[in-house]
């Protein structure tokens, strides 16, 4: 009855363990001799999985790039160039076209940063160097994260973008409707 208590507590010990290892595992640099063993027997298939994400984000960046600077180019710049044209203020709508603009520089770059990452890591061999494998591949999550951080931040700047279109728009034929009325 003992050793089955004993048992179940280690267990209880080992799940817990489990379950907080990676929050404990990202929050320090020391690794044990087990993440080193697991890193080497896994190594072939975290090397696959790293390219298929790799190969996988390609496209996208190309695609989420292309729309972007297209929203810039196409949508943000040619309204903001009308509008000053005939002497409207708008002043708000280039001001968020300009941060749009620097945030979009910085999504190129960021991509740029966590691509070079991903290919480092994809290229390391694992077996023999299992630590900065594993120091790589961390640099990359962080730098994926940094790309999804812009990317949101330029949702953001898009939103906000459109919300002051629609707040010059009402104004414009608000006050549009008054002076046809006189």
């Amino acid at each position: 009855m003992k050793s089955r208590l004993k048992r179940v507590i280690s267990l209880a010990l080992m799940a817990t363990l489990f379950v907080t290892a990676p929050a404990f595992a990202q929050a320090t640099t020391t690794m044990t001799d087990g993440h080193i063993a697991k890193i080497r027997t896994n190594c072939q298939a975290a090397i696959l999985t790293l390219g298929q994400i790799h190969a996988n984000d390609a496209p996208a960046y190309i695609n989420r790039n292309q729309t972007y600077f297209s929203i810039s180019d196409k949508l943000m710049a040619r309204l903001n160039s009308r509008l000053t044209l005939n002497r409207y203020d708008a002043t708000q709508l280039v001001k968020t076209a300009s941060e749009y603009n620097s945030e979009l520089a910085k999504f190129r770059t960021a991509y740029k940063t966590y691509d070079d990452s991903m290919s480092t890591a994809a290229n390391m061999d694992c077996i023999k160097e299992p630590v900065s494998f594993y120091d790589r591949v961390s640099d990359a999550r962080d730098a994926r994260q940094a790309v999804r951080d812009i990317v949101d931040q330029l949702t953001s700047l898009i939103n906000q973008y459109q919300q002051q279109v629609q707040a010059f728009q009402a104004q414009h034929f608000s006050s549009q409707a008054g002076s046809d009325n006189s």
